[in-house]
């Protein structure tokens, strides 16, 4: 149990994954075409101050959030995984 914890605190996104590495890789594999480069930084900006946000507030106790605009992207994992969520 203690393993699948820290397992689940470390754990990393796709999104995590390419903010870090996508420029690297991009680098490295300069043949990438125009869509997958596209695609990757749809990826990269997903949820982030980069695309905007707002501000969301509870109505029953007050609290209040920033929630990013998430890019909408048919690759994105983040995108497709609330899509399935939520119909």
């Amino acid at each position: 149990m203690r393993l699948l914890a820290l397992w689940i605190i470390t754990m990393k996104t796709v999104n995590d994954i390419l903010r870090k590495y996508g420029n690297d890789y991009r680098k490295e594999n300069p043949f990438l075409t125009i869509h997958e480069k596209k695609v990757m930084r749809a990826i990269e900006i997903c949820r982030t101050e980069e695309l905007g946000g707002r501000i969301e507030t509870c109505d029953k106790c007050g609290h209040t959030k920033k929630v990013f605009h998430s890019c909408r992207n048919r690759h994105c994992p983040q995108c497709q995984f609330m899509k399935k969520r939520h119909g």
